[in-house]
């Protein structure tokens, strides 16, 4: 059996690929299941809730059954579960430059240059000549708007406007599904803030460095900043201090007004955002004159921290 995947607690993307790739795999014959490691982001809770989706299933059920793993949106060992053989992944699909290939040494990899993994699950349906059923069409259709910030980003392609557009022909997308998708994940209390931060944090291996980068893509960022922007300095420090970074900063991907608000209060890291992304800083605060995905900061950053 197959186990189509993603990194563990996934973003709508992860799910979307994973559920959307096992329906073809079992389309062309395949013996094949889609399972999630973790928790689901909560954009990807609100998708699944706001269409009546069918939940995927945990993957800890069945990962001792499965023969080979299919890895979507993800392309080396960080974040993975833990129970993932990377001797069993036998397919990569993914969308980033920044990837391992010898992380997985049996695997054939697809990884291009898109703004969303869901887009290249999408083209292998329409190459196939098969239909997707209404939750991958969904879902898909979800995850491209997501990671592209509603093809506002630097990583959209025409391959992802073309994807969306041939699911819209399969589905009938809302009107308001954009905005539902992203007041999804613009809503937040005290609480739990410090949660959905950590969620959305990862890190990077560079030369002699540990480098954690939290990204949130919100409306009204200049309102949570007003709201909560006070905490972030201990919710930083937190994350660093759990996962050993040694450097980092949080990046809020500005929907409403196309850009990034970046927040530091580590000097050495400022100096290289403001070498690698041109940007200047009034205190612990800096903004980008577009949006940037995490995708392309890591990148500019290796060309400086060598």
């Amino acid at each position: 059996m197959i186990l189509v995947t993603t990194y563990q607690d996934p973003d709508l993307d992860g799910v979307a690929c994973s559920v959307a790739e096992a329906e073809l795999l079992i389309g062309q014959g395949e013996e094949a299941i889609a399972g999630i490691f973790g928790t689901l982001h909560r954009e990807a809770e609100s998708c699944i809730q706001t269409f009546g989706l069918e939940w995927p299933m945990d993957a800890e059920e069945v990962i001792d059954q499965v023969d080979e793993i299919v890895l979507t949106d993800a392309s080396d060992l960080r974040g993975i579960s833990p129970l993932i053989d990377p001797e069993k992944v036998t397919t990569i699909i993914d969308h980033r430059k920044d990837y391992n290939p010898d992380d997985f040494p049996n695997a054939d990899l697809q990884v291009e240059l898109v703004g969303s993994a869901s887009t290249l699950v999408t083209e292998h349906f329409i190459e196939e000549g098969l239909i997707p059923s209404k939750t991958s069409a969904y879902l898909l259709a979800g995850a491209i708007v997501s990671n592209t910030i509603n093809f506002q980003n630097n990583v959209t392609t025409d391959r992802d406007r073309k994807a969306y557009e041939w699911l819209q022909g399969r589905v009938e997308i809302p009107q308001d599904f954009v905005q539902t998708l992203f007041e999804s994940k613009s809503s937040f209390v005290h609480e739990f803030v410090s949660d959905e931060i950590m969620q959305d944090a990862t890190w990077f291996d560079f030369p002699l460095q540990k480098i954690g980068i939290a990204q949130l893509e919100i409306l009204r960022a200049e309102e949570f900043l007003t709201e909560f922007g006070y905490q972030i300095e201990d919710i930083l420090e937190e994350i660093h201090k759990e996962d050993a970074i040694d450097h980092g900063f949080l990046s809020i991907v500005d929907i409403d007004h196309g850009r990034n608000i970046l927040l530091c209060y580590d000097t050495q890291m400022k100096a290289w955002l403001s070498q690698a992304l041109k940007v200047e800083w009034i205190g612990n605060r800096a903004q980008t004159s577009g949006i940037m995905m995490r995708k392309e900061i890591v990148p500019l950053l290796r060309e400086i921290i060598l």
